[in-house]
């Protein structure tokens, strides 16, 4: 079932987050990792979105564009504290294409990647919480 507020969008993020880090130790080159840290990356903008009462696409490949997302959301790539680029990955290069990849061989390494999505989540999530209190 398709999430409905901003705490539920922020649920499935976590599941999604939860998800890519249990499945990376010993699959150093795995997509899915990747892939599934991409979704924790795109329900967490939804969250946002849905916070702020935004409209969002929630389906298609329009759904699934982080950059759109993120633009959507009025959010600024310079607002990340971001030199390796294993953040703005996400927003520039990750795409639901990796469902079909079987290994990635990204720019970064996946833990590199993992870290990012964590931190980009995270960042996020608070902007979220800052929303809520400023209602």
């Amino acid at each position: 079932m398709t999430p409905t507020t901003a705490e539920s969008w922020l649920l499935v993020a976590r599941e999604r987050a939860a998800d890519a880090e249990a499945m990376f130790p010993g699959r150093d080159h795995s997509a899915g990792p990747v892939y599934l840290a991409g979704y924790a990356v795109e329900c967490s903008l939804k969250a946002y979105l849905q916070c702020r009462g935004l409209k969002f696409p929630s389906h298609g490949s329009e759904g699934h564009n982080l950059r759109g997302l993120w633009h959507a959301a009025d959010f600024r790539v310079f607002d990340l504290d971001d030199r390796a680029g294993e953040k703005t990955y996400y927003l520039g290069t990750w795409s639901t294409d990796l469902r079909y990849e079987g290994t990635v061989d990204p720019p970064l390494p996946v833990a590199l990647l993992l870290k990012g999505a964590k931190e980009l989540t995270g960042w996020i999530q608070n902007q979220v919480r800052r929303s809520r209190r400023a209602r």
